[in-house]
């Protein structure tokens, strides 16, 4: 069974990471606005109340409905428009960003060709819904074919004009392939017309599809493979009811009339597989039965984000609207879904069958609109609360399918997600041994997808105040605890892990808020400072990282002044602290800013203190109150003599030029001892704790006064 998952596991990954499906699943999620802004207007145009379409209509003497009315059009009446552009878009940010702006273009002038009928020219009816095989296939096959010929063969312009813009460059040389993906379409078209004798492959579907099931008629076989054929183009993006619309109406929907026929002529309905049958008792909550996924959503999600979606799609779901959950978690074209998204149909078929055929519930009778909420169209459509009830019954079933699937996709996405942080950690601290900045968002790989995702979530964390600061102690030579290094951490609520601080600040840095993260944690560190020193009496010097840039901004003294005010913190009680590698500019400028930070009281401190020219140069400068040990220096101070030498030497300057010295990294006695011998007596590292919790820092530094006053 542990191989059966974890084989299923590796299938799924693979899939999700193949270059086309990424591409259309990014291009479908692209899409949530505009499918998010129809699906508000369809809905509220679709109401079944009586009274309700009545004061619409008159409503502003009917300019409201035809407000309505132009933003479905403008959405969802043209979605296979939207998708073909969002995909077509995605795809170029995949596969070479370059063309992020002609690949769209292309691809549109693709599908006018290939699904135009010569005869009937350009019509708006090419975008609607029931062409989305048409807009899936040409944005694909288009897009593909384009970048091979522009990145694989000699077929380009050989025109290149000297000093012109790059642009412009680039644009000359994709003229002869896209002339050649056109002209590919527009053959595709007219070779498709002749062999078919139909405009376009889904219209000759259609047709197939209505004369297959005009033949099988009205059972339970030919509901189960109409609901099976739906959902299986559904899946694949193609809007399956308008695909099988000829058959849903000529075949199910007339059983309607029939029964209405028998009715008439004081007769028992005979008509169970009619379109409201399937619409009232399948069907609830749109294709797949998605009331029910949104239902299992709500019961046993942890994801925020999913939460988030379910809740903007629970209106429409409610109205048997449910494009923003086909396209937005997504159903469509996600491996994990398939197996819910076809059964659970196909057994609520089954059941609501035979509950009729054993007389358990009336056979439906009234139709009934498509958009009536679950439980009011079980009642309407059959006259008795038992179709109510058949609803409840089957609702609860198909969250019992979907649950296990829905648990399946949190563990699988919690595995991605760790596997692609675990890379991206790897980057950064590759780049942190070089020295060079690492770049993240702008990845041409599938880790960039995943590093954006990190950077949003890092930022509305942050906006939520779920972005921590830790405290690791200093401690002196005697054991008095004399301050503590304030450091950033950050639990990612999907992955259930904290990322690596510096990953945080390179995402930051890259997406453009690091000033706006500096200031939360600088903010955080006086709102911490102020319990500290208000409740507990212990006053302690804490150390707040702060990058170069922070301290660039014209704003950054003002901004701290106004800190320490609004939280009545002691100024000598705060440090900056500044790495070397984010050196500080020796301008007029900065010098000043330093001399005004100083002239608040707060102290500065440097990181990663070595003996390099640059480290040299500060403490000439007297920028620095407190150096802290380069790490490399302290971890082989046992094992390399030279370690000690330097060490000795910085002591030397200390004294000289009256700064202090905090040695990190400080993990065993013997450090502790060796450097103690050197003339360095305060200390930072697990010999005395890791960074915790403010609530466990206090409780740290009580118990270190208490054991003080007792010795």
């Amino acid at each position: 069974m542990k191989k059966a998952r974890m084989s299923g596991e590796r299938l799924v990954s693979r899939m999700e990471e193949n270059l086309l499906i990424m591409a259309v699943r990014r291009g479908m999620v692209l899409a949530i606005p505009a499918i998010m802004a129809g699906s508000f207007a369809l809905l509220l145009l679709s109401i079944p109340v009586p009274a309700y379409q009545t004061f619409l209509s008159g409503l502003f003497n009917g300019a409201a409905e035809d407000v309505l009315t132009l933003v479905k059009n403008a959405t969802m009446g043209v979605i296979s428009l939207v998708l073909l552009l969002t995909i077509s878009y995605s795809f170029a940010q995949l596969s070479d960003r370059r063309y992020c702006g002609i690949l769209p273009v292309v691809n549109l002038c693709a599908y006018l060709i290939f699904s135009v009928d010569v005869q009937e020219g350009i019509t708006v009816r090419i975008f609607e819904s029931g062409r989305m095989f048409n807009a899936l296939l040409v944005a694909v096959l288009s897009s593909a074919l384009f970048l091979w010929l522009v990145k694989h063969t000699r077929l380009r312009s050989k025109s290149y004009a000297s000093g012109a813009d790059e642009a412009f460059n680039r644009m000359t040389g994709a003229i002869w392939p896209a002339i050649a993906v056109l002209f590919f379409f527009a053959l595709l078209n007219v070779t498709v017309s002749l062999f078919l004798g139909r405009p376009d492959f889904q219209t000759a579907f259609s047709d197939l599809t209505a004369r297959l099931f005009s033949d099988l008629g009205r059972n339970l076989p030919s509901g189960l493979l109409y609901i099976l054929l739906m959902h299986v183009l559904w899946f694949f993006g193609i809007h399956g009811s308008n695909v099988l619309d000829d058959a849903a109406k000529g075949v199910f929907g007339a059983g309607m009339d029939v029964n209405a026929q028998l009715i008439a002529s004081g007769q028992a309905p005979s008509e169970i597989m009619t379109k409201t049958f399937l619409d009232t008792f399948v069907l609830f909550g749109g294709c797949g039965t998605l009331l029910c996924l949104l239902a299992a959503i709500f019961l046993c999600s942890k994801r925020k984000n999913v939460h988030s979606l379910a809740k903007m799609a629970a209106a429409p779901a409610l109205f048997n609207i449910n494009e923003l959950l086909l396209f937005g978690i997504p159903v469509v074209l996600n491996p994990i879904y398939f197996v819910p998204f076809l059964c659970t149909p196909l057994l609520l078929t089954a059941v609501s069958y035979g509950a009729v055929v054993l007389g358990l519930v009336p056979c439906p009778v009234n139709t009934v609109e498509w958009t009536t909420p679950i439980f009011l169209s079980g009642y309407a459509a059959t006259g008795s609360f038992a179709g109510s009830l058949l609803q409840l019954f089957n609702l609860a079933l198909g969250i019992l399918i979907y649950i296990p699937f829905i648990r399946f996709s949190q563990s699988h996405e919690q595995k991605r997600m760790n596997r692609h942080i675990d890379k991206l950690t790897e980057v950064v601290m590759q780049c942190e041994e070089t020295g060079v900045s690492p770049v993240l968002l702008g990845r041409s790989d599938k880790l960039s997808a995943m590093a954006r995702t990190l950077a949003g979530d890092i930022l509305h964390a942050m906006k939520k105040g779920m972005v921590e600061l830790y405290y690791q102690p200093q401690v002196r030579t005697d054991g008095t605890v004399t301050g503590a290094e304030a450091l950033l951490r950050y639990r990612n609520g999907v992955s259930g892990r904290y990322l690596y601080p510096p990953l945080v600040i390179a995402l930051a840095q890259e997406a453009g808020y690091s000033q706006e993260l500096g200031r939360y944690l600088l903010e955080q560190a006086c709102k911490d400072m102020e319990k500290l020193e208000r409740e507990s009496a212990l006053p302690v010097q804490i150390s707040v990282n702060v990058t170069s840039s922070q301290l660039d901004q014209a704003d950054f003294v003002d901004v701290l002044r106004g800190l320490l005010e609004h939280y009545a913190v002691t100024p000598q009680n705060l440090g900056l602290e500044v790495t070397e590698q984010t050196a500080l500019s020796s301008s007029r400028l900065m010098r000043e800013r330093i001399e005004a930070i100083h002239g608040l009281g707060v102290q500065i401190l440097m990181d990663d203190f070595g003996m390099g020219h640059t480290s040299l140069l500060y403490l000439q400068d007297k920028q620095f109150d407190v150096v802290k040990l380069d790490g490399s220096l302290v971890k082989g101070l046992l094992k390399n003599e030279r370690c000690g030498d330097i060490i000795s030497s910085i002591v030397y300057l200390s004294e000289s030029l009256g700064f202090s010295i905090v040695a990190e990294y400080v993990e065993t006695p013997e450090q502790r001892d060796k450097l103690r011998e050197l003339g360095c007596l305060n200390y930072q590292g697990y010999l005395y704790s890791p960074a915790i919790p403010f609530d466990q820092f206090v409780a740290y530094l009580k118990d270190n006064r208490k054991g003080k006053e007792a010795e």
